[in-house]
């Protein structure tokens, strides 16, 4: 987690910034009572990563109903990654390297026992397309 707290955005990975942006613009969208999927999916379309955003979208559902606690999300133009932002990257991360050491503590502490399994499922296939898709860094 601590390798993504406070990161300025440019310097991360190129997955790692559509996943943040992505993070954001749900909540964006959630906020301003439009469809996620919807509001995302043109977004998602033009990185080829289609595939993720069904698996991507329950995770963040997850989260939004089942969670511990409220997680807290900056704005699109916020230059760093907070501290919620940076332990979803670390789980996103995790989850691609099936590091379930990692993993399964981060999990545990942000949502609610019932919503584990299929937060687990779901995080690990979005990650697991995007390790698999050549994502291009942005000019």
């Amino acid at each position: 987690m601590y390798r993504f707290l406070d990161r300025p955005v440019a310097s991360l990975a190129p997955g790692e910034q559509i996943l943040l942006w992505s993070m954001r613009g749900w909540v964006t969208a959630m906020a301003t009572r439009q469809c996620p999927a919807r509001a995302l999916g043109p977004f998602f379309e033009r990185w080829r990563l289609a595939d993720i955003l069904p698996d991507f979208n329950m995770a963040m559902a997850l989260l939004n109903c089942e969670g511990q606690e409220r997680l807290h999300f900056c704005g699109q133009q916020c230059p760093q990654a907070n501290d919620d932002e940076a332990r979803l990257l670390a789980m996103f991360h995790a989850a691609a390297a099936d590091d379930y050491r990692v993993l399964r503590p981060l999990v545990d502490l942000t949502l609610k026992p019932q919503a584990v399994p299929p937060f687990l499922a779901a995080i690990g296939q979005a990650a697991d397309m995007l390790r698999r898709t050549p994502v291009p860094r942005a000019s």
